[in-house]
């Protein structure tokens, strides 16, 4: 899906003062290509992801997905769009406590519309699957507490990743594992983007990812401005 931004804003009052994050921000993310969000931390680059996503309120500007304006969408209508075309990683993971690794996986499967909603032994095989495919075949049953951080962080990829969504949005994908895995997530991530043509947009401090992705936004001011990947 191709992403449309024009001029996001986004301030936060702090300690009586306005400080403003994002500043008339302009770009355009083209269907089916990997684009990597790079800067030093603090310069609003997860609260600008966070608005590409729906999930927080730009000051002003617009983001349209698919010619979809988004901020024109009721927040239940953001929502739904979300749960057809959107994926996201959280840096903090955002799982249930109350639900295994699989079930956690399944959740965005059974939030689908009645009238996408695969059957429950589908979800059931999907979410094992993709389980599998982040190397947690056997940790289906545990509960989030029970798993190390960087077996949440893959829990957490497997979510976003069960639906096959059009755009998805990650921040910090790799940032809580080791070498290894975090090449299995980026091979995994490069799989999406060729077999289902998923659009990729993250936000990273990962070198190496960055440098893997058709295109680097690096924010410097509150504004991304284009470099050569």
């Amino acid at each position: 899906m191709r992403v449309e931004v024009e001029g996001i804003e986004k301030s936060f009052r702090s300690g009586g003062r306005t400080l403003r994050v994002l500043e008339g921000v302009d770009f355009v993310v083209e269907a089916g290509s990997r684009t990597a969000i790079v800067g030093p931390s603090g310069s609003g680059k997860t609260t600008l992801l966070g608005i590409l996503a729906g999930l927080e309120q730009p000051g002003g500007g617009t983001v349209r997905i698919g010619g979809t304006d988004l901020f024109a969408l009721t927040e239940d209508g953001r929502a739904e769009f979300r749960a057809r075309h959107l994926g996201f990683v959280f840096q903090t993971f955002h799982l249930l406590p109350a639900l295994t690794a699989r079930e956690n996986v399944q959740v965005p499967l059974e939030l689908l519309p009645a009238s996408l909603r695969p059957p429950p032994a589908e979800i059931r095989a999907r979410a094992e699957a993709y389980l599998e495919r982040v190397g947690l075949g056997e940790r289906g049953h545990h509960y989030p507490l029970q798993l190390s951080g960087g077996e949440q962080q893959r829990v957490a990829l497997a979510r976003a990743f069960v639906t096959r969504p059009a755009l998805l949005f990650a921040d910090e994908p790799t940032g809580n594992l080791d070498r290894e895995t975090g090449a299995r997530i980026v091979e995994l991530l490069e799989e999406l983007n060729r077999e289902a043509g998923t659009t990729l947009v993250l936000v990273t401090h990962d070198g190496g990812l960055a440098a893997s992705m058709d295109r680097v936004l690096t924010f410097r001011d509150g504004v991304p401005r284009p470099e050569a990947a």
